[in-house]
């Protein structure tokens, strides 16, 4: 009895410092992963923002990715367009943050690199939030949205 309680504890000891090292390496990696974007997703991210808050419907289908664009109708996007069109044009960004959990989650999938945080818009400040796929050294638009932020 004692022997097989000993071993099952060995084994559970076995996972759980498996578990550490590749939590450790997923961590280190979305580090690298987050500083390599740094210099290249973020400055595209104000590019996009600042060439699609003309709410004209041609440059967001220019940045928005294939498989965004086979998921929307003409109508959404028209009605998208109408909706952040208060926000007037971009001006800046305030502050963006990197997603660990979606470069993570790209591991087993296809590649796509998410930012939260706020922007500068002619109305103020706005939320974002936007996730980009990488396609032969461009970025495009895999998702976003924008909420105008609360003043408290």
């Amino acid at each position: 009895m004692m022997q097989a309680q000993s071993t099952q504890v060995q084994t559970l000891r076995a996972i759980v410092a498996l578990l550490v090292t590749l939590l450790v390496m997923l961590y280190f990696h979305t580090g690298r992963e987050k500083n390599y974007y740094s210099n290249n997703a973020e400055p595209a991210v104000a590019q996009i923002l600042s060439e699609i808050s003309t709410w004209q419907k041609q440059p967001l289908l220019i940045h928005l990715a294939p498989e965004a664009k086979q998921t929307v109708t003409d109508e959404q996007l028209d009605q998208l367009l109408n909706q952040y069109r208060s926000f007037g044009r971009f001006r800046s960004i305030e502050e963006l943050e990197f997603s660990r959990l979606v470069s993570a989650f790209s591991l087993f999938g296809e590649k796509r690199i998410n930012y939260s945080g706020t922007a500068n818009f002619d109305a103020g400040l706005v939320n974002v939030n936007i996730t980009l796929t990488e396609r032969s050294g461009f970025f495009l638009v895999y998702n976003f949205a924008l909420t105008r932020a609360s003043d408290g």
